[in-house]
């Protein structure tokens, strides 16, 4: 069985509101004076992890890292309103309050009032006040008691999903996402603590944002299938792509209603996640429209910044955290489009694919409002071997279970290359994708691999400081490409190199460069491969691939 850890949220319990006619509102301070809290003192509101996950990748406390004012809350507080969770990243609070109650929040001095955003009609049933201004404890240090990897998994029926991005290699060279912490972000995750795939996961807590307690076990399935693909071990039936990381499940998703409210709590998750030193946040719900109309948003919103969603997914990045969001399955619906807050700039957005790499007819297009490139990659989405509550396994259709298998991609790969940043795993990400030179809005970059994303790693950690100024074009090639030298080399002897992703070389040629391109056409097999050109002084390595 699992080892559970919920962590300590600091409650405080309440009586239900049934029928008081409330809602939940978004309200924003004009600023943040009169806090006890100092970017000094840190931990008070951050745990150490957090601060090594920032330091780790060299970002500066800033204001938005402080605590709103208590003092703002209690003013808000004595109005009737009931703070539910204040947002330091927003410099706001997420509150349910009567028609009276918010007009006298919005004619507090402290308070933006013509900013103030009305999330839901009515409160969640049983939502109750959160009061926690300090971290929770840090539950790094407690894991469940591991299986001992073996030298290569018998992945089953998910065997497929994993080796379509390399995670076959990643597992075989001992990255399953050890030391990694990811926070699922979705519905509930009935079973989580009783299927037999999840057995070996480490949870290190939960929490139900929409009800305001521990307890993420309901009626929804989804979350668990979803989690199943990144932590699930069962061999011979379906291995995740990140079995070794630890866990934090948290429900955002109201399973009664689609309202924006829905949005806050996964601002308020994000914002927890990052309190507790997170790496990766993987998550597969998404949002545009609503059960009330006037909700509803349009694809001009698209365009990284209008979505409370999307502030928050850009504000959890800023911070160091990957998020990996799914594309949505809009795309042979009338929306057609990603999903918020698929549209953030500083977020892994993830398509679908079929078993041959096809693009899947339901995933969620692109671009952005603002011409962005969107899905970023793409994973396998049509028949992807997840769990159910029970136990039982099988296959699944959608984008949500696409992008826990890249989140679990990103999970080893990080823990491989601890040095790079949130963004610099997302490049090479990117730029392993099977239409890294060629992407479209279908499929994005297209399908990352593990392997070729450490090939990238090697080769430009090995490239000169002063590089030789190549350019090869066309770039996926179709048989043959031209390299074009600079006029600095014209007459000076250059070694070129084509070598595969194995390291089988292909190709040696010893030339003078001169004005007219060189051609080279090689009886290639279509993938990825590197050219490496050297002379007396530098040397250049340039992907190249062979469509």
């Amino acid at each position: 069985m699992p080892r559970l850890f919920v962590f300590l949220a600091l409650i405080v319990c309440s009586t239900p509101l049934w029928g008081q006619a409330r809602q939940v509102h978004l309200v924003f301070f004009r600023d943040k004076r009169n806090s006890p809290f100092s970017l000094n003192r840190p931990q008070e509101f951050l745990t150490q992890r957090s601060l090594e996950r920032r330091q780790r990748q060299n970002i500066p406390l800033t204001g938005r890292d402080l605590p709103v004012s208590p003092a703002y809350l209690d003013s808000i507080r004595k109005t009737g309103a009931r703070v539910l969770y204040p947002t330091r990243w927003l410099n706001g609070a997420i509150i349910s309050a009567t028609e009276a109650q918010i007009a006298a929040v919005n004619r507090l001095s402290v308070v933006l009032s013509n900013a103030t955003q009305r999330l839901s009609r009515t409160e969640q049933s049983g939502q109750s006040e959160n009061t926690a201004t300090t971290p929770e404890a840090d539950w790094s240090a407690h894991y469940a008691a591991r299986v001992e990897a073996t030298e290569a998994f018998n992945y089953g029926f998910s065997e497929r999903q994993v080796s379509m991005l390399g995670v076959d290699a990643m597992h075989r060279a001992g990255f399953r996402g050890e030391e990694i912490h990811i926070a699922v972000l979705d519905c509930g995750f009935q079973g989580f603590n009783t299927a037999l795939p999840f057995r070996n996961m480490t949870v290190l807590g939960t929490f139900n944002f929409v009800e305001g307690t521990p307890n993420v076990i309901n009626s929804c399935t989804h979350g668990t299938r979803v989690l199943s693909a990144l932590a699930a071990f069962q061999e011979g039936s379906l291995i995740g792509t990140a079995p070794r990381a630890a866990y934090y499940l948290f429900q955002t998703e109201d399973n009664a209603t689609e309202t924006r409210a829905e949005e806050a709590w996964w601002l308020a998750a994000a914002e927890r996640a990052d309190s507790l030193g997170v790496d990766i946040i993987s998550t597969s719900v998404g949002y545009y429209h609503f059960d009330d109309p006037a909700q509803n948003y349009t694809l001009n919103d698209l365009n990284g910044r209008t979505a409370i969603i999307t502030r928050a997914a850009n504000a959890a990045a800023s911070v160091g955290i990957l998020v990996v969001k799914s594309a949505g399955n809009q795309g042979n619906r009338a929306w057609g489009r990603i999903t918020f807050p698929g549209d953030a700039d500083s977020v892994l957005t993830v398509g679908s694919v079929n078993s041959s790499g096809v693009y899947s007819a339901f995933s969620s297009r692109g671009p952005t409002a603002d011409g962005r490139i969107k899905p970023d990659v793409v994973a396998l989405g049509e028949g992807t071997i997840v769990s159910l509550p029970s136990g039982t396994i099988t296959g699944d259709f959608g984008t949500s279970f696409a992008t826990p298998l890249v989140a679990g991609l990103a999970a080893g790969f990080w823990q491989a290359n601890r040095q790079l940043s949130n963004m610099q795993v997302i490049d090479y990400i990117r730029r392993s994708g099977t239409r890294a030179r060629n992407p479209n809005d279908s499929v994005g970059y297209g399908i990352p691999h593990f392997e070729r994303m450490q090939l990238l790693v090697t080769a430009l950690s090995q490239q000169p400081v002063q590089s030789l100024a190549l350019f090869v074009y066309p770039n996926p090639a179709k048989g043959e490409t031209k390299i074009v030298f600079p006029e600095t080399l014209h007459g000076k002897p250059v070694e070129l190199v084509l070598v595969d992703i194995s390291g089988k070389q292909h190709l040696r040629l010893h030339l003078l460069p001169s004005l007219e391109p060189l051609l080279l056409r090689a009886p290639l097999a279509k993938g990825l491969y590197w050219l490496q050109i050297t002379n007396q002084h530098h040397r250049q390595t340039i992907p190249l691939v062979f469509d």
